[in-house]
């Protein structure tokens, strides 16, 4: 009796699984922002569970239903939600335009001004704001470092090293660590030099612009203004997530303080 019931379970289930495949229909779309395509948003049927991402085009394809309801996110575009309909089934096309987030700002009041500038401004409060610890001179910049002589961190010859007659030769072979530790500095120097390219090219420049309120010519500014954060570690320890949320943070303080 149990063996029967098992048996009825089992293909009343595949019947069923069988069905809801047959149900679901392949559709494609393209996501749009503002007059550009969206890559990387994250698309999901909330019905299904099945999900994807769109591609460096905007462009996705997904299995859906009719009543299924698709989730659209990504980190810089308000969260929308769209039901299926037959018509999108039949078409078998669906164009999704996305919104961009917008930070409101709250308003800054100054007081205690005179409207004189050469007295007002010998009153500005002391800047509290710390310090980025990386100083660096611009003509650190252009310094030549001689050959690599015993390659990055090389283990030293240590046969040259026990050898009486080389080493009255000084054949020994230690490590230069002033050769090294010049070379880590050019290196962090290169990686600080490019940072703003890569986040602003990572982020793109109406992130900045218009989620961040930031003006154009002043974005690298702001860039350097949000150093003492730690962003660029951050950014090359591939927590980009904590540096977008430091940038909207630090936006507010900048904005105030540059109006």
């Amino acid at each position: 009796m149990n063996l029967k019931l098992t048996i009825l379970f089992l293909t009343i289930f595949s019947t069923i699984n069988c069905f809801t495949q047959e149900k679901l229909k392949s559709i494609s779309g393209q996501i749009i922002g503002v007059h550009k395509v969206v890559s990387n948003v994250n698309i999901l049927n909330l019905n299904t569970k099945l999900g994807t991402v769109s591609n460096n085009f905007g462009e996705f394809e997904l299995k859906v239903a009719v009543n299924d309801t698709v989730l659209f996110s990504s980190i810089q575009y308000q969260t929308l939600k769209i039901l299926i309909t037959k018509s999108i089934i039949k078409n078998k096309k669906l164009k999704v335009y996305l919104t961009p987030l917008v930070n409101m700002l709250n308003e800054v009041f100054l007081e205690n001004l005179t409207g004189n500038l050469d007295i007002d401004i010998k009153s500005v409060p002391k800047d509290t704001v710390p310090k980025h610890n990386f100083v660096f001179k611009l003509s650190d910049l252009s310094k030549k470092l001689g050959p690599d002589i015993h390659g990055f961190l090389k283990a030293p010859n240590v046969q040259n090293m026990t050898d009486p007659i080389k080493m009255r030769g000084g054949g020994s072979t230690l490590p230069d660590f002033r050769m090294i530790k010049k070379r880590k500095l050019k290196r962090d120097l290169l990686k600080k030099k490019e940072f703003p390219n890569k986040i602003k090219k990572e982020l793109g420049l109406d992130f900045f612009t218009k989620n961040l309120k930031i003006p154009k010519e002043k974005i690298n500014n702001f860039i350097d203004y949000c150093e003492y954060k730690d962003i660029i570690n951050k950014y090359y320890n591939h927590k980009l997530l904590e540096v977008i949320e430091i940038l909207q943070q630090e936006s507010k303080t900048y904005n105030a303080i540059k109006n």
